[in-house]
């Protein structure tokens, strides 16, 4: 059985480039988008939701 950690991060979506940028760091750390945020603020920044999988060894129950 998989067991999953999640996060809510701010990633910059107001250029592609950007936002691809930011999505392949992510990747790179084990990071999954699973939900992005429809609104974008000001800054040109959304929320987005991740998952990467836990080593089951160091998963705390």
């Amino acid at each position: 059985m998989t067991i999953w950690e999640y996060d809510v991060k701010e990633i910059r979506f107001s250029e592609w480039s950007k936002a691809k940028e930011d999505l392949n760091n992510l990747g790179v750390e084990g990071w999954e988008l699973i939900k992005c945020s429809n609104e974008i603020d000001e800054n040109g920044m959304t929320t987005a939701v991740f998952k990467r999988p836990v080593d089951y060894v160091d998963a705390a129950f």
